[in-house]
């Protein structure tokens, strides 16, 4: 008998490491990082501003931790992002907080949301609820709740995960096609682990990464681009 998800996924990140960056770390050049309400933004110099993503950090996670991944993502995508913080670092406690960037920048036309482990549960939640306000959904190493299934929305959805993950499962995340969308793409990083997604710390109960954790952030990066480029194709055609 399948366990509910997000009881699984809450017990596996109460022992999340929630240590924050080491000082001195540096970033790209090509983006301005910037601390704002309840949020950071990462967005590339110059930027035109037409498409944003918005990130559920994991549980227990601080949001700063993803910065690593955001600069990847708004440098090489060239797309803005927003890390969301969560009220006690719980996603579960903060699923809507996506309406306030929403708000504030209500003049971008093409959004995308993501979330990694238990932030990855509540962004799907979130689409359930508001089903036409993301053109993507992006699950790194997570995935929605039965009683919140997304099988029959029209998202496009990109599930990555980590072939070492010792929190999720290879065969959840198989079985996770049951409550998303018939064309989910699913993706495997051979080596990854689950807490590499973030700059946080090996967490308790993972598995030991056979790669670096800048190498699993840029082929997580690579797949994200490479997943917008085909829906736009798809869309163009």
């Amino acid at each position: 008998m399948k366990k509910l998800i997000l009881f699984i996924f809450i017990s596996h990140i109460l022992s999340c490491s929630s240590s924050q960056l080491n000082d001195g770390e540096e970033f790209s050049e090509n983006v301005t990082v910037s601390e704002i309400r309840k949020a950071y933004s990462i967005i590339p110099n110059c930027y035109e501003m037409d498409r944003a993503l918005i990130f559920y950090p994991g549980g227990l996670v601080e949001p700063e931790a993803y910065i690593p991944l955001a600069v990847l993502l708004a440098d090489q995508l060239n797309i803005a992002v927003f890390i969301q913080k969560m009220p006690f670092n719980l996603a579960i406690f903060g699923s809507h907080r996506a309406d306030i960037i929403l708000a504030e920048y209500d003049y971008i036309d093409t959004w995308y949301l993501a979330g990694h482990s238990l932030g990855g549960v509540m962004a799907a939640s979130y689409i359930y609820e508001n089903p036409k306000t993301f053109d993507a959904l992006f699950l790194l190493a997570s995935y929605p709740v039965e009683k919140k299934s997304l099988k029959d929305h029209s998202i496009s959805v990109l599930s990555i995960r980590g072939s070492e993950d010792g929190l999720v499962e290879r065969d959840q995340i198989r079985e996770s096609l049951n409550n998303l969308p018939d064309k989910t793409v699913f993706k495997e990083i051979p080596g990854a682990n689950h807490s590499q997604f973030g700059s946080y710390g090996r967490q308790k109960g993972d598995n030991v990464s056979t790669i670096s954790e800048k190498e699993q952030q840029n082929k997580t990066v690579k797949m994200m681009g490479e997943f917008l480029e085909s829906i736009s194709s798809r869309r163009a055609d």
